[in-house]
């Protein structure tokens, strides 16, 4: 479940509210389904790629579960992040642009 909602990010990805939006994301997923995926925006492009990359703006770790969640709308991550559901290292100012850009 979780790889198929990390591969719908580039159709919910929305260039126009990205604007000169830059940034590589690091996904660390835990729970049933644990693993590591990039998400990669810039130049008008959404690009989702598993794997870990060495120096990410930012890491975001967190349950699978809660990110297929966020993902379909069901959970706000607003709520995740303040009850520490959701550990960011790096830029979370990078990590909050993606709400809109992505739809969430």
């Amino acid at each position: 479940m979780l790889q198929e909602t990390m591969l719908t990010l580039p159709a919910r990805f929305q260039p126009k509210m990205a604007g000169n939006f830059r940034a590589v994301v690091q996904f660390d997923f835990s729970g049933g389904e644990t693993s590591h995926w990039i998400l990669t925006i810039g130049d008008g492009r959404c690009k989702v790629t598993e794997g870990q990359v060495e120096e990410p703006d930012a890491t975001v770790s967190m349950a699978a579960a809660d990110f297929i969640g966020i993902n379909n709308g069901e959970i706000p991550a607003p709520e995740l992040f303040w009850g520490g559901q959701i550990d960011i290292d790096g830029d979370v100012e990078a990590v909050i642009g993606l709400a809109p850009i992505m739809g969430w």
